[in-house]
């Protein structure tokens, strides 16, 4: 395995921020995994593929990105793995944010961080679609919106890591929109806080959350019986040193995004199967 790449000292600080995270416990941790189970119902199926050794666990992203915090917890309380979420750079830069989720293992998605994370031997979690996919609209629900990103395989090849490709079905239909995040940005309200500067102008459009619509339109999240399923492992220990080359990258980055499309499928499949098993209330609460 290749040595990591340098690290700036401010990223070299956050590092070090985040390697003394423990997982969260407490009272409060307990009661958010069992609210998770009882409004969710969250069910798993292939946990018998998860590799015994650290991997990069890298899945479909859905709206408003509550799922990262729904797996990151059940997979900690409820499986004992405690996964490391890695975020976009942009995000971290607000304080109030960075404060938020570092003390739930978070780390920035640079690359000399992710690098010294895998050679720490650290569960990491990653959604390739980032903010794209977090702000997805209806039509695009399921849908890896990946772009150009490769980083995260040249990484993990590099490191000789292992990846866990894995599918979660429900949290994109855990709300509606009021209106899209294209919709609000053309909004009088908003053209009108961007001008007097109280949005920056080259905000990125991707960071432009939808108004979203839960339960009978409210902020709370429908309760949507949630299915998460791993596809077999994608060991990369082969690979390690020397970056593979463009060609290389490419497979398995389509490695990697056809297992996450089959698992939707299969989790899409799976669902229609057991909807009956959903209850009145539940389903009323859902529309």
């Amino acid at each position: 395995m290749s040595d990591p790449s340098p690290i700036t000292p401010e990223l070299q600080a956050h590092l070090e921020t985040v390697l003394a995270t423990q997982p969260p416990s407490g009272p409060a941790i307990t009661l958010a995994a069992a609210f998770v189970r009882r409004w969710f119902k969250p069910r798993f199926s292939g946990l018998e593929r998860l590799p015994n050794k650290p991997a990069l666990f890298v899945g479909n992203h859905s709206l408003l990105a509550l799922d990262a915090f729904t797996f990151q917890l059940l997979m900690h309380y409820d499986y004992g793995r405690f996964l490391r979420p890695l975020g976009d750079r942009t995000l971290f830069k607000n304080r109030q944010y960075a404060d938020a989720v570092i003390p739930l293992g978070a780390a920035v998605g640079e690359p000399a961080v992710v690098e010294q994370l895998m050679s720490a031997g650290e569960d990491l979690l990653l959604y390739p679609g980032g903010t794209f996919e977090a702000v997805k609209a209806p039509e695009q629900r399921y849908e890896l919106m990946w772009q150009k990103r490769y980083g995260f395989i040249r990484l993990a090849a590099k490191m000789g890591y292992t990846i866990v490709p894995f599918a979660a079905v429900g949290p994109d239909e855990y709300y509606n929109q009021h209106m899209t995040g294209p919709e609000l940005q053309q909004a009088q309200l908003v053209q009108l806080l961007t001008r007097i500067g109280l949005i920056p102008a080259d905000l990125r459009s991707d960071l432009v959350p939808p108004l979203p619509a839960g339960v009978f339109g409210s902020p709370m999240p429908k309760p949507k019986t949630t299915f998460y399923g791993f596809a077999p492992a994608i060991d990369l220990s082969d690979y390690a040193g020397p970056i593979p080359d463009e060609s290389v990258q490419r497979r398995l980055r389509k490695r990697v995004a056809d297992a996450i499309d089959r698992e939707i499928k299969q989790q899409l499949l799976l669902r229609e199967r057991q909807r009956h098993q959903d209850g009145l209330l539940r389903r009323i609460l859902s529309l």
